[in-house]
């Protein structure tokens, strides 16, 4: 009797299931944003290690950036973005469509908190929870945009004037057409692809590295 109940006590060791195996940090995505257009492609992912690769250019051929912030910072970040209150944003943003307009999607994926998708333009009026969200993605951007060998010379207090022509740090020229309606955003076109960006102004520091030159005006 005492070896039967031995042998079924050794017998449910066995069956215990095994811990599962630790996650790669080095793989495992907190969040990404992906902007498009039919001319051209942005990718931004956060990775929990820390790692921030930034990829850019058109489709195909898109210039690999990689940054670095510390797991702490991930950590801090995971923690604000559980703490965003987003039941009020609209997963998919109604936005003008097109070509030549840039439309995003952002898919977050934070520890301690569940997975959400949104899709967006990138000059929509957003949500305040979700521009908190896209303020965070911009610094990620500018992370990742300072660990490029391109010496970037863009102030950030810079104003563009219609006529600047900036150069971005896949090395495509974009020219100056104005502001937008808010005063917020301005509006670009490219020199040599045959593209239209609507950015903020705030984040031209992070998209381009310099001003060219002027090709007009004052």
């Amino acid at each position: 009797m005492i070896a039967l109940l031995l042998a079924g006590t050794l017998g449910l060791a066995a069956a215990e299931p095994e811990p599962p195996p630790e996650r790669d940090l080095r793989t495992v995505e907190v969040l990404r944003e992906e902007c498009r257009t039919a001319y051209d492609r942005r990718e931004l992912t956060l990775f929990a290690n820390g790692t921030i690769r930034l990829r850019q250019g058109p489709p195909g051929a898109e210039r690999l950036r990689l940054g670095e912030i510390g797991r702490e910072e991930v950590e801090a970040l995971e923690a604000r973005i559980a703490e965003l209150d987003l039941s009020e944003t609209d997963p998919a943003e109604s936005a003008v469509t097109g070509d030549w307009v840039e439309r995003c999607r952002l898919d977050l994926a934070p520890a301690g908190a569940r997975s959400r998708r949104f899709e967006y333009g990138r000059l929509g009026t957003h949500s305040l929870a979700l521009g908190r969200l896209l303020g965070w993605v911009a610094e990620l951007v500018e992370v990742a945009a300072r660990a490029s060998d391109a010496p970037r010379e863009i102030a950030a207090d810079y104003r563009p004037r219609p006529g600047d022509l900036l150069e971005r740090a896949d090395g495509e020229l974009f020219e100056v057409v104005g502001p937008t309606a808010d005063g917020e955003g301005v509006e670009l076109v490219g020199v040599r692809l045959p593209l239209t960006l609507y950015l903020r102004i705030a984040a031209l520091p992070s998209e381009f590295v310099r001003r060219v030159e002027r090709r007009r005006g004052p």
